[in-house]
């Protein structure tokens, strides 16, 4: 699916209003829905995708909380993440929840992480999902038993909070964690079917070599996400102070920078040719994967600051989202 972001381009279709600025969002694999979390208020909001509005009430998780949502192949059923309860024990808290919009229950809870959950990530392929947490572990699920199947520990000296996620295949995972004293990044590769015998590659992106490409505060930043393009090749990152760059998928050599101040997310097109940025004054870019260059900016979906943006994965559509959550289409 191409989309082309040259004049006429993509314009607002819909805008879906909200109270709370939106923590997460997740499009179903199949194009049809858009799962829509916000911390603040621990609710969901369950976008149709085709109507361009709420397809029911949101659903609140009072108790739960929810500051993460992650579709998964059914499309009345996801994985939600939030802080929980205080009277509640660490791994009750910071558990994943395997929860069913159709009739709002949870259908199986993941236990085993003791502190917050930096990312969750469900693979393309199978019924296994990832989640990471600030506990230092990076967890391999299966929504068909309550126990983790595999526990990933994070290099002695890494601090930080880690990231995973499956490349579009789901053959393959990444795991990102901060090097100690400011000195760059892991990012491990593994065969999601041979996870046992370790990384196959062991990538470091130095502060040195970063710094080659960015501004010494930006390239000291801490890392807020990391995700595969469609072909595999590539991984883009995002951080704070508007970090966002691109890495090559075998090598972790920098590719490109698209930093910016007031950058707040970020992420691919499906054809890989475009990467698409939020701001902080409610603006998009888009630019060229491949040149690094601004090929337009986008107003009028959002005024707030940008704290997600997306692509749907069927349909020319994509959404930014703010409090409020628009959608945009060609």
């Amino acid at each position: 699916m191409v989309m082309e972001f040259t004049s006429p381009g993509p314009q607002v279709g819909a805008v879906i209003p909200s109270k709370s600025r939106v923590t997460s969002a997740s499009f179903h694999a199949d194009g049809s829905k858009l799962f829509v979390a916000s911390e603040a208020d621990s609710k969901l909001q369950i976008i149709d995708c085709q109507a361009g509005k709420q397809s029911s009430p949101a659903l609140r998780f009072e108790r739960e909380g929810i500051s993460l949502v992650e579709s998964t192949h059914h499309d009345k059923c996801i994985l939600i993440s939030g802080k929980g309860s205080a009277d509640q024990q660490p791994s009750q808290r910071y558990a994943v929840s395997y929860h069913s919009i159709h009739d709002n229950k949870i259908l199986r809870k993941f236990r085993g992480h003791n502190d917050t959950i930096s990312s969750i990530s469900m693979s393309p392929s199978d019924d296994y999902f990832l989640s990471s947490s600030r506990d230092r572990t990076v967890r391999m699920w299966s929504l068909q038993q309550a126990g983790a199947v595999a526990q990933l520990e994070l290099p002695a000296a890494a601090e930080g909070d880690p990231f995973a996620a499956f490349d579009s295949t789901g053959l393959v995972f990444g795991v990102t964690a901060t090097m100690a004293a400011g000195q760059g990044h892991y990012i491990h590769l593994y065969d999601a079917r041979n996870y046992t015998g370790g990384a196959f590659a062991e990538l470091k992106v130095t502060t040195a070599q970063l710094e080659k490409e960015l501004t010494p505060q930006m390239a000291r930043s801490e890392w807020t996400s990391m995700k595969f393009n469609a072909s595999g090749n590539q991984i883009l990152v995002t951080g704070k102070n508007g970090l966002v760059l691109t890495l090559d998928g075998y090598e972790g050599t920098v590719q490109r920078s698209f930093s910016g101040k007031g950058t707040t997310s970020a992420c691919w097109t499906t054809d890989d040719k475009t990467i698409l940025t939020g701001a902080d004054d409610g603006t998009i870019s888009c630019w060229n994967a491949d040149t690094g260059s601004v090929i337009r900016k986008l107003e009028g979906g959002n005024s707030g600051s940008i704290s997600w943006v997306g692509v749907n994965p069927k349909y020319s559509m994509f959404a930014s989202c703010d409090t409020n959550t628009a959608m945009w289409i060609w």
